[in-house]
């Protein structure tokens, strides 16, 4: 009987599943030029080139909501609800997803990615998740100090600790999504299927999603911050895959070199 590795039990099993289904949707962005004519193709290009347009107008209606400066009552009573629940494993978790934004923790998040892709020999995917994810950091502070939106007030919500600098859109978000979405793009199309696959999946996953939480959570953020971070992060993620698609292409790049 052949060996086929420890067996992926309980909560795991169904994170495989949705990781092998998201693989396959993933692929599809590497069809070749005569494969994107097939209806299938078309029809995800089209929903693809949607979301992408939809989430344009979005982060600019947010834009242009966080640049009259005004407080909002969605942002205030979201912050509050989230801030209302007082659970210990709750608190503790939203607390701490936001640390590896934090000095010295955020600079050690690139180094880890970077070592590890390119111990993974995904040298091209190593420069790129770390440049795209500065650059993207970059562009994120140029429109915060365009908008100059204020962080939230401790007379509205609970406020952590105080910070100086502006707040839409996320600095965290922003930078979880694009380095930690990177490397998931990166592990979910070049790692063959496996229980450390899976595991490496979930552990990128899992801060992207709960970081926005923590922001408000803290009183570091509105929410309206964080949700203009997320499409803003995922576009330029969208942007950073299709780079990393056309330079694989172009270099000539091995799918083991690439990703």
């Amino acid at each position: 009987m052949r060996d086929h590795g420890p067996a992926i039990r309980g909560p795991m099993r169904g994170w495989a599943g949705a990781s092998g289904r998201l693989q396959t949707w993933l692929a599809s962005l590497q069809l070749d030029r005569r494969r994107r004519t097939l209806p299938g193709a078309r029809r995800f290009l089209r929903v693809y080139v949607a979301v992408l347009a939809l989430s344009c107008m979005g982060f600019a209606a947010l834009a242009a909501l966080a640049d009259t400066h005004a407080v909002n009552g969605f942002d205030v009573s979201l912050t509050r609800a989230l801030q209302s629940v007082h659970l210990p494993v709750y608190g503790w978790v939203l607390t701490h997803a936001s640390d590896l934004g934090y000095f010295p923790l955020s600079p050690l998040t690139y180094v880890v990615v970077f070592v590890g892709l390119l111990a993974a020999r995904l040298r091209l995917a190593a420069v790129l998740a770390v440049v795209s994810a500065l650059l993207a950091g970059l562009v994120g502070g140029g429109v915060k100090l365009a908008i100059e939106r204020a962080r939230p007030s401790s007379t509205l919500v609970h406020v952590v600790a105080p910070l100086n600098d502006y707040s839409f859109p996320s600095g965290h978000v922003l930078h979880y999504t694009t380095l930690f979405g990177y490397a998931f793009f990166v592990v979910i199309v070049s790692w063959r299927r496996s229980w450390p696959r899976d595991v490496a999946l979930l552990l990128l996953a899992l801060p992207i999603a709960l970081v926005g939480a923590s922001r408000v959570y803290l009183g570091e953020h509105w929410p309206t911050d964080v949700i203009g971070a997320y499409l803003l992060g995922g576009l330029w993620l969208a942007g950073t895959i299709e780079l990393h698609l056309w330079l694989k292409q172009r270099l000539g790049v091995s799918q083991k070199e690439a990703a």
